[in-house]
Protein backbone atom coordinates (compact mmCIF):
# COMPACT_ATOMS: atom_id res chain seq x y z
CA UNK A 1 0.00 0.00 0.00
CA UNK A 2 1.26 3.15 -1.01
CA UNK A 3 1.27 6.12 1.41
CA UNK A 4 -0.43 9.90 0.67
CA UNK A 5 2.31 11.97 0.49
CA UNK A 6 1.88 14.93 2.62
CA UNK A 7 0.48 18.17 1.11
CA UNK A 8 2.88 20.96 1.46
CA UNK A 9 2.24 24.02 2.82
CA UNK A 10 4.45 26.10 0.54
CA UNK A 11 3.20 25.76 -3.08
CA UNK A 12 4.34 27.26 -6.34
CA UNK A 13 6.85 29.27 -4.97
CA UNK A 14 8.52 31.90 -7.47
CA UNK A 15 11.01 34.87 -7.75
CA UNK A 16 11.77 37.11 -9.99
CA UNK A 17 13.61 40.55 -10.43
CA UNK A 18 10.97 43.79 -10.94
CA UNK A 19 13.76 46.67 -11.81
CA UNK A 20 11.19 48.84 -11.86
CA UNK A 21 10.51 48.54 -7.53
CA UNK A 22 14.17 47.92 -7.62
CA UNK A 23 13.17 44.44 -5.58
CA UNK A 24 13.07 40.62 -5.70
CA UNK A 25 9.62 39.90 -5.05
CA UNK A 26 9.01 36.25 -4.00
CA UNK A 27 5.57 34.54 -3.74
CA UNK A 28 3.78 31.32 -3.13
CA UNK A 29 0.47 29.75 -2.56
CA UNK A 30 -0.37 28.56 1.14
CA UNK A 31 -2.24 26.01 1.69
CA UNK A 32 -3.46 26.87 5.25
CA UNK A 33 -6.51 28.47 5.56
CA UNK A 34 -6.85 32.37 5.45
CA UNK A 35 -6.00 34.39 8.31
CA UNK A 36 -8.44 36.55 9.90
CA UNK A 37 -6.77 40.08 11.61
CA UNK A 38 -8.79 38.59 14.87
CA UNK A 39 -6.60 35.56 15.51
CA UNK A 40 -6.17 36.38 19.24
CA UNK A 41 -2.79 34.57 20.33
CA UNK A 42 0.06 34.94 18.29
CA UNK A 43 0.68 31.41 18.73
CA UNK A 44 -1.91 30.37 16.46
CA UNK A 45 -0.61 32.88 13.34
CA UNK A 46 1.22 30.92 10.44
CA UNK A 47 4.32 32.57 9.81
CA UNK A 48 6.66 32.46 7.05
CA UNK A 49 10.49 33.00 7.41
CA UNK A 50 12.18 33.19 3.77
CA UNK A 51 16.04 33.43 4.29
CA UNK A 52 18.10 34.36 0.65
CA UNK A 53 21.72 34.90 0.20
CA UNK A 54 24.05 34.65 -2.89
CA UNK A 55 25.61 31.97 -4.29
CA UNK A 56 29.07 32.45 -3.07
CA UNK A 57 30.52 30.19 -0.60
CA UNK A 58 30.92 32.66 2.36
CA UNK A 59 27.94 34.81 1.81
CA UNK A 60 25.47 34.04 4.95
CA UNK A 61 21.93 33.60 4.88
CA UNK A 62 19.69 37.02 5.36
CA UNK A 63 16.06 36.22 6.86
CA UNK A 64 12.91 37.66 6.52
CA UNK A 65 9.52 37.13 8.33
CA UNK A 66 6.02 37.65 7.49
CA UNK A 67 2.60 36.52 7.69
CA UNK A 68 1.54 37.20 4.03
CA UNK A 69 2.56 34.86 1.18
CA UNK A 70 4.88 36.99 -0.47
CA UNK A 71 8.30 39.02 0.15
CA UNK A 72 10.30 41.85 -1.71
CA UNK A 73 14.08 41.82 -1.43
CA UNK A 74 15.98 44.70 -2.46
CA UNK A 75 18.14 44.24 -5.67
CA UNK A 76 20.55 46.50 -3.59
CA UNK A 77 21.35 44.00 -1.59
CA UNK A 78 23.15 42.17 -4.37
CA UNK A 79 25.61 42.81 -6.81
CA UNK A 80 24.23 42.59 -10.74
CA UNK A 81 24.79 39.34 -12.31
CA UNK A 82 24.83 37.52 -8.96
CA UNK A 83 22.75 34.19 -8.39
CA UNK A 84 20.21 34.56 -5.32
CA UNK A 85 19.42 31.57 -3.45
CA UNK A 86 15.81 31.43 -1.82
CA UNK A 87 14.15 29.29 0.74
CA UNK A 88 11.33 29.22 2.46
CA UNK A 89 9.87 28.00 6.51
CA UNK A 90 6.43 27.79 8.00
CA UNK A 91 6.02 27.88 11.54
CA UNK A 92 3.01 28.07 13.92
CA UNK A 93 3.89 29.52 17.27
CA UNK A 94 7.08 27.42 18.19
CA UNK A 95 5.32 24.36 15.93
CA UNK A 96 7.67 23.84 12.86
CA UNK A 97 4.84 22.89 10.02
CA UNK A 98 7.09 22.54 6.97
CA UNK A 99 11.52 22.42 6.68
CA UNK A 100 13.10 24.87 4.21
CA UNK A 101 11.47 24.66 0.60
CA UNK A 102 13.49 22.35 -1.80
CA UNK A 103 14.76 22.47 -4.01
CA UNK A 104 16.14 26.41 -3.73
CA UNK A 105 14.91 28.60 -5.89
CA UNK A 106 17.06 30.63 -8.01
CA UNK A 107 16.78 33.88 -9.62
CA UNK A 108 19.84 36.18 -11.60
CA UNK A 109 20.05 39.86 -10.51
CA UNK A 110 20.45 42.01 -13.71
CA UNK A 111 19.87 45.11 -12.27
CA UNK A 112 18.66 47.94 -15.63
CA UNK A 113 17.03 51.16 -16.26
CA UNK A 114 13.76 50.11 -17.63
CA UNK A 115 11.03 52.66 -18.31
CA UNK A 116 7.65 51.13 -19.04
CA UNK A 117 4.09 50.58 -17.34
CA UNK A 118 4.90 50.32 -14.04
CA UNK A 119 4.44 46.93 -12.35
CA UNK A 120 2.27 47.55 -9.76
CA UNK A 121 2.08 44.49 -6.49
CA UNK A 122 -1.35 44.12 -4.50
CA UNK A 123 -1.10 45.78 -1.25
CA UNK A 124 -1.18 43.28 1.50
CA UNK A 125 -3.75 42.12 3.13
CA UNK A 126 -4.64 42.98 6.55
CA UNK A 127 -1.86 43.22 9.22
CA UNK A 128 -3.09 40.23 12.35
CA UNK A 129 -3.03 42.49 15.58
CA UNK A 130 0.51 42.80 17.46
CA UNK A 131 0.85 41.39 20.69
CA UNK A 132 0.67 43.55 23.68
CA UNK A 133 4.21 44.23 24.67
CA UNK A 134 5.92 43.85 27.88
CA UNK A 135 7.66 46.37 30.20
CA UNK A 136 10.72 47.58 28.69
CA UNK A 137 13.99 45.80 29.58
CA UNK A 138 16.04 47.42 31.83
CA UNK A 139 19.93 46.62 30.21
CA UNK A 140 23.02 48.43 30.57
CA UNK A 141 23.72 50.92 27.62
CA UNK A 142 27.55 50.37 25.88
CA UNK A 143 27.69 53.82 24.52
CA UNK A 144 30.90 52.22 22.23
CA UNK A 145 31.12 48.44 21.54
CA UNK A 146 34.58 46.84 22.14
CA UNK A 147 33.52 44.09 20.03
CA UNK A 148 31.11 43.36 17.56
CA UNK A 149 29.96 40.40 15.11
CA UNK A 150 27.15 41.76 12.71
CA UNK A 151 25.15 38.75 11.70
CA UNK A 152 24.26 40.20 8.32
CA UNK A 153 20.36 38.59 8.62
CA UNK A 154 18.81 41.79 7.96
CA UNK A 155 15.13 42.80 6.75
CA UNK A 156 14.94 42.70 3.58
CA UNK A 157 10.86 42.99 2.30
CA UNK A 158 9.39 46.41 1.80
CA UNK A 159 5.88 47.44 1.30
CA UNK A 160 4.15 49.65 -1.16
CA UNK A 161 0.45 49.72 0.11
CA UNK A 162 -0.30 52.84 1.00
CA UNK A 163 0.42 54.14 4.76
CA UNK A 164 1.78 50.22 5.84
CA UNK A 165 4.61 50.03 8.23
CA UNK A 166 7.75 48.50 7.26
CA UNK A 167 10.22 46.73 9.27
CA UNK A 168 13.52 48.40 9.91
CA UNK A 169 16.75 48.32 7.65
CA UNK A 170 19.69 46.47 8.60
CA UNK A 171 18.83 45.02 11.81
CA UNK A 172 22.49 43.54 13.66
CA UNK A 173 23.24 41.67 16.41
CA UNK A 174 26.86 42.42 17.96
CA UNK A 175 28.11 40.24 19.93
CA UNK A 176 30.19 42.28 22.92
CA UNK A 177 30.91 39.77 25.31
CA UNK A 178 29.44 36.02 25.66
CA UNK A 179 26.82 36.95 28.14
CA UNK A 180 26.38 40.58 25.75
CA UNK A 181 24.57 41.25 22.58
CA UNK A 182 24.27 45.19 21.08
CA UNK A 183 20.95 45.12 18.87
CA UNK A 184 20.82 48.18 16.38
CA UNK A 185 19.00 49.21 12.87
CA UNK A 186 18.39 52.06 11.30
CA UNK A 187 14.50 53.60 10.58
CA UNK A 188 12.95 51.87 7.18
CA UNK A 189 12.24 55.70 6.52
CA UNK A 190 13.87 58.62 8.23
CA UNK A 191 12.24 61.36 10.01
CA UNK A 192 9.22 59.36 10.27
CA UNK A 193 7.36 60.75 13.31
CA UNK A 194 5.22 58.43 15.89
CA UNK A 195 7.09 55.40 14.95
CA UNK A 196 8.87 52.79 17.68
CA UNK A 197 10.14 49.43 17.87
CA UNK A 198 9.05 45.98 19.23
CA UNK A 199 12.06 43.53 19.87
CA UNK A 200 11.43 39.82 20.65
CA UNK A 201 14.47 37.63 22.14
CA UNK A 202 13.78 34.18 22.31
CA UNK A 203 15.88 31.59 23.74
CA UNK A 204 16.04 28.64 21.37
CA UNK A 205 18.30 26.10 23.16
CA UNK A 206 19.22 25.31 26.78
CA UNK A 207 21.99 23.23 28.11
CA UNK A 208 21.21 23.03 31.75
CA UNK A 209 17.24 21.99 30.90
CA UNK A 210 15.96 25.14 32.67
CA UNK A 211 12.90 27.36 31.43
CA UNK A 212 13.22 29.20 28.20
CA UNK A 213 13.99 32.62 28.34
CA UNK A 214 12.26 35.14 26.34
CA UNK A 215 11.02 38.85 26.80
CA UNK A 216 9.97 41.78 24.23
CA UNK A 217 11.68 45.30 24.35
CA UNK A 218 9.50 48.44 23.40
CA UNK A 219 11.69 51.19 22.56
CA UNK A 220 12.35 54.56 20.04
CA UNK A 221 15.55 54.39 19.98
CA UNK A 222 17.78 52.67 17.16
CA UNK A 223 20.19 50.51 19.21
CA UNK A 224 20.26 49.35 22.94
CA UNK A 225 22.86 46.35 24.58
CA UNK A 226 21.25 43.17 26.50
CA UNK A 227 22.86 41.68 29.38
CA UNK A 228 22.16 39.18 31.55
CA UNK A 229 22.88 36.38 27.92
CA UNK A 230 23.43 32.75 28.19
CA UNK A 231 26.77 32.13 26.84
CA UNK A 232 26.49 29.42 24.54
CA UNK A 233 23.28 29.33 24.15
CA UNK A 234 21.39 30.67 20.77
CA UNK A 235 18.55 33.04 20.56
CA UNK A 236 16.44 34.52 18.10
CA UNK A 237 15.34 38.21 17.54
CA UNK A 238 12.89 39.43 15.61
CA UNK A 239 12.20 43.21 15.10
CA UNK A 240 9.15 45.28 14.11
CA UNK A 241 8.04 48.76 12.95
CA UNK A 242 5.19 50.33 15.07
CA UNK A 243 2.52 53.07 15.75
CA UNK A 244 0.91 51.52 18.41
CA UNK A 245 -0.43 48.37 19.82
CA UNK A 246 -2.53 47.51 17.52
CA UNK A 247 -0.46 49.24 14.17
CA UNK A 248 3.17 47.15 13.51
CA UNK A 249 4.74 46.50 10.24
CA UNK A 250 3.15 42.97 8.48
CA UNK A 251 7.07 41.37 8.20
CA UNK A 252 10.05 41.43 10.56
CA UNK A 253 13.55 41.49 10.65
CA UNK A 254 15.12 38.59 12.39
CA UNK A 255 18.98 37.83 13.22
CA UNK A 256 19.56 34.38 15.16
CA UNK A 257 22.78 34.18 17.23
CA UNK A 258 24.90 31.91 19.53
CA UNK A 259 26.43 33.47 22.18
CA UNK A 260 29.83 32.36 22.53
CA UNK A 261 31.42 30.18 25.03
CA UNK A 262 34.47 31.96 27.65
CA UNK A 263 36.48 29.35 26.37
CA UNK A 264 35.51 30.14 22.67
CA UNK A 265 35.83 34.10 23.15
CA UNK A 266 38.35 36.09 21.14
CA UNK A 267 38.89 39.89 21.01
CA UNK A 268 41.86 41.51 19.19
CA UNK A 269 42.58 44.37 21.94
CA UNK A 270 46.25 45.00 22.12
CA UNK A 271 46.70 46.40 18.25
CA UNK A 272 50.13 48.06 17.02
CA UNK A 273 49.83 50.34 14.21
CA UNK A 274 53.21 51.51 12.63
CA UNK A 275 53.69 53.22 9.25
CA UNK A 276 56.34 53.29 6.54
CA UNK A 277 55.84 56.26 3.94
CA UNK A 278 58.21 56.92 1.27
CA UNK A 279 56.07 59.95 -0.56
CA UNK A 280 52.45 61.28 0.27
CA UNK A 281 50.60 59.28 -1.81
CA UNK A 282 51.87 55.67 -1.07
CA UNK A 283 52.68 53.85 2.11
CA UNK A 284 52.47 50.98 4.18
CA UNK A 285 50.49 50.36 7.54
CA UNK A 286 51.39 47.23 9.49
CA UNK A 287 49.06 46.03 12.23
CA UNK A 288 50.13 43.42 14.65
CA UNK A 289 48.14 42.17 17.66
CA UNK A 290 48.19 38.92 20.10
CA UNK A 291 46.74 35.98 20.15
CA UNK A 292 46.56 33.35 23.31
CA UNK A 293 48.29 30.06 23.27
CA UNK A 294 44.56 28.70 24.01
CA UNK A 295 43.11 30.55 20.99
CA UNK A 296 45.70 29.80 18.40
CA UNK A 297 44.40 26.47 16.59
CA UNK A 298 40.50 28.29 16.89
CA UNK A 299 40.58 30.85 14.52
CA UNK A 300 40.17 30.18 11.08
CA UNK A 301 40.08 33.51 9.36
CA UNK A 302 40.58 37.40 9.65
CA UNK A 303 38.64 40.18 7.34
CA UNK A 304 40.45 43.22 8.07
CA UNK A 305 38.21 46.44 6.42
CA UNK A 306 39.92 49.73 6.33
CA UNK A 307 38.31 53.60 4.39
CA UNK A 308 39.59 56.80 4.48
CA UNK A 309 37.17 59.13 6.70
CA UNK A 310 34.23 59.79 5.50
CA UNK A 311 34.65 58.48 2.19
CA UNK A 312 32.57 55.46 2.78
CA UNK A 313 34.53 53.40 0.86
CA UNK A 314 35.72 49.98 2.48
CA UNK A 315 38.83 48.19 1.26
CA UNK A 316 38.93 44.34 2.40
CA UNK A 317 41.86 42.11 2.28
CA UNK A 318 41.10 38.24 3.92
CA UNK A 319 43.84 36.10 5.60
CA UNK A 320 44.49 32.82 7.19
CA UNK A 321 43.85 32.78 11.11
CA UNK A 322 47.40 31.59 11.63
CA UNK A 323 48.52 34.66 10.91
CA UNK A 324 48.51 38.04 13.01
CA UNK A 325 49.81 40.88 11.55
CA UNK A 326 48.67 42.66 8.47
CA UNK A 327 49.85 45.08 5.88
CA UNK A 328 47.27 47.96 4.24
CA UNK A 329 49.34 49.09 1.21
CA UNK A 330 48.58 52.42 -0.89
CA UNK A 331 47.18 54.63 2.05
CA UNK A 332 48.06 58.36 1.77
CA UNK A 333 49.95 60.57 3.90
CA UNK A 334 48.49 62.36 6.81
CA UNK A 335 45.23 60.68 6.55
CA UNK A 336 42.60 59.23 8.80
CA UNK A 337 41.85 55.82 8.57
CA UNK A 338 38.88 53.46 10.11
CA UNK A 339 40.11 50.15 11.13
CA UNK A 340 37.51 47.30 11.65
CA UNK A 341 38.87 43.49 12.03
CA UNK A 342 36.83 40.54 12.06
CA UNK A 343 37.84 37.40 13.39
CA UNK A 344 36.23 34.21 12.49
CA UNK A 345 36.54 31.65 14.85
CA UNK A 346 36.38 27.52 13.67
CA UNK A 347 32.92 27.07 15.71
CA UNK A 348 31.75 29.68 13.32
CA UNK A 349 31.34 32.66 15.87
CA UNK A 350 32.32 35.97 13.98
CA UNK A 351 33.51 39.36 16.18
CA UNK A 352 33.93 42.51 15.21
CA UNK A 353 36.66 44.16 17.40
CA UNK A 354 35.27 47.53 17.53
CA UNK A 355 36.30 50.33 15.33
CA UNK A 356 39.76 51.54 14.87
CA UNK A 357 40.54 55.04 14.03
CA UNK A 358 44.38 56.18 13.03
CA UNK A 359 46.22 58.97 11.33
CA UNK A 360 48.73 58.47 8.81
CA UNK A 361 52.13 60.51 9.15
CA UNK A 362 52.39 63.79 7.71
CA UNK A 363 55.03 63.41 4.37
CA UNK A 364 55.93 66.31 2.29
CA UNK A 365 56.47 65.68 -1.57
CA UNK A 366 59.84 65.43 -2.31
CA UNK A 367 61.37 68.41 -4.34
CA UNK A 368 64.22 67.21 -5.39
CA UNK A 369 64.24 65.05 -8.36
CA UNK A 370 67.80 63.91 -8.36
CA UNK A 371 71.11 64.87 -6.71
CA UNK A 372 74.48 64.02 -8.73
CA UNK A 373 78.03 64.55 -7.52
CA UNK A 374 80.32 65.58 -9.53
CA UNK A 375 84.21 64.97 -7.92
CA UNK A 376 87.83 66.01 -8.73
CA UNK A 377 90.57 63.27 -8.74
CA UNK A 378 93.45 66.05 -7.62
CA UNK A 379 91.54 68.06 -5.04
CA UNK A 380 89.12 67.08 -1.91
CA UNK A 381 85.90 68.54 -2.91
CA UNK A 382 83.28 67.57 -4.67
CA UNK A 383 80.37 69.59 -6.60
CA UNK A 384 76.73 68.85 -6.08
CA UNK A 385 74.49 69.38 -9.00
CA UNK A 386 70.49 68.56 -8.37
CA UNK A 387 67.12 69.01 -10.51
CA UNK A 388 63.74 70.28 -8.94
CA UNK A 389 60.87 67.88 -9.34
CA UNK A 390 58.15 68.92 -11.93
CA UNK A 391 55.89 70.44 -9.27
CA UNK A 392 57.95 73.02 -8.03
CA UNK A 393 57.80 76.03 -10.17
CA UNK A 394 61.31 77.15 -11.12
CA UNK A 395 60.30 80.92 -10.86
CA UNK A 396 58.85 80.85 -7.35
CA UNK A 397 61.95 79.98 -5.96
CA UNK A 398 64.42 81.63 -3.97
CA UNK A 399 67.18 79.84 -3.25
CA UNK A 400 68.02 76.54 -1.39
CA UNK A 401 69.53 75.34 2.23
CA UNK A 402 72.04 72.41 1.20
CA UNK A 403 72.71 70.71 4.75
CA UNK A 404 75.97 68.33 5.20
CA UNK A 405 76.69 65.53 7.38
CA UNK A 406 78.66 62.89 8.31
CA UNK A 407 75.74 61.30 10.66
CA UNK A 408 72.41 61.16 9.58
CA UNK A 409 70.93 60.45 13.06
CA UNK A 410 72.12 64.12 14.22
CA UNK A 411 69.30 66.81 14.52
CA UNK A 412 69.25 69.42 12.00
CA UNK A 413 71.00 72.32 14.14
CA UNK A 414 74.23 69.89 14.01
CA UNK A 415 74.32 69.60 10.52
CA UNK A 416 76.64 71.87 7.93
CA UNK A 417 74.40 74.51 6.97
CA UNK A 418 74.90 76.28 3.16
CA UNK A 419 71.86 78.78 2.25
CA UNK A 420 72.14 79.83 -1.26
CA UNK A 421 71.15 83.45 -2.20
CA UNK A 422 69.94 82.56 -5.90
CA UNK A 423 68.70 80.10 -8.04
CA UNK A 424 71.48 78.13 -9.57
CA UNK A 425 71.22 74.83 -8.06
CA UNK A 426 74.48 73.75 -7.85
CA UNK A 427 77.02 73.98 -5.06
CA UNK A 428 80.69 72.84 -4.86
CA UNK A 429 81.65 71.58 -1.14
CA UNK A 430 85.69 71.78 -0.38
CA UNK A 431 87.93 70.15 2.46
CA UNK A 432 86.02 67.28 2.75
CA UNK A 433 87.44 63.83 4.19
CA UNK A 434 88.95 61.27 1.69
CA UNK A 435 87.15 57.95 1.74
CA UNK A 436 84.17 59.04 3.93
CA UNK A 437 80.44 58.91 3.80
CA UNK A 438 78.20 62.30 3.66
CA UNK A 439 75.02 62.56 3.82
CA UNK A 440 72.92 65.64 2.06
CA UNK A 441 69.39 67.20 2.07
CA UNK A 442 68.25 69.93 0.21
CA UNK A 443 65.80 72.32 1.23
CA UNK A 444 64.04 74.85 -1.68
CA UNK A 445 63.20 78.40 -0.55
CA UNK A 446 60.22 80.25 -1.89
CA UNK A 447 60.17 84.06 -2.90
CA UNK A 448 57.26 84.29 -0.26
CA UNK A 449 59.34 83.21 2.47
CA UNK A 450 57.88 79.37 2.98
CA UNK A 451 60.37 76.58 2.58
CA UNK A 452 59.68 73.49 1.41
CA UNK A 453 61.72 70.21 3.60
CA UNK A 454 63.06 67.57 1.45
CA UNK A 455 61.90 64.24 2.94
CA UNK A 456 64.77 62.12 1.20
CA UNK A 457 68.62 62.44 2.03
CA UNK A 458 71.23 61.95 -0.20
CA UNK A 459 73.99 59.64 0.57
CA UNK A 460 77.53 60.05 -0.94
CA UNK A 461 81.16 58.17 -0.54
CA UNK A 462 84.41 60.89 -1.51
CA UNK A 463 87.35 58.94 -3.07
CA UNK A 464 90.76 57.59 -1.54
CA UNK A 465 93.07 60.81 -2.54
CA UNK A 466 95.77 59.17 -0.74
CA UNK A 467 95.83 56.09 -3.45
CA UNK A 468 93.85 57.10 -6.46
CA UNK A 469 94.24 55.60 -10.30
CA UNK A 470 93.17 58.72 -12.31
CA UNK A 471 92.30 56.53 -15.25
CA UNK A 472 89.88 54.48 -12.70
CA UNK A 473 86.07 55.32 -12.92
CA UNK A 474 84.70 55.66 -8.98
CA UNK A 475 80.93 55.99 -8.21
CA UNK A 476 80.31 57.86 -5.45
CA UNK A 477 76.97 56.44 -3.61
CA UNK A 478 79.19 53.24 -3.41
CA UNK A 479 80.32 52.31 -0.16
Amino acid sequence: MVSPQPVPVVKDPTARVVPELDIVYVEWKSAQKPQSKNMGEKANYTMYTVRHKSGNEQSSWKYVRTAESNVRIPLSTYKNGENVHIQIKTERGSQLLEDWTTPELVVAVAKKSVRSAPFRLSPPPAQPQAPAHSPQASAPVHPQSQVHAPLALAPQNAQSGGGSLLPPLHFNANILSPTTVQLKWQPAISGRQGIYYLVNVKQLTTASGSTLQNQQIKTAATSFTLGKMIAGEKYEMTIRSATSQDTTSGTAAIVEITMPREDDYFEIGNLIISSHFRNPSHGIVNLTWEVPPQMQNRISSYNVEYSEMGSGYWQKIQFHGASSSAALHHLKSNTEYLLRIKTNLVNNIVTESGQFRFRTPRVEANPIHKVDVIYSHDVNSVKLQWMLEPHILAEKVAGYDVYLSQDKDLPDSQWKLVRLNNKESSLSLEDLKSSTIYFVRVNVRNADGSVIRAPSVYRFKTIDWSNTNPNADFNPFDD
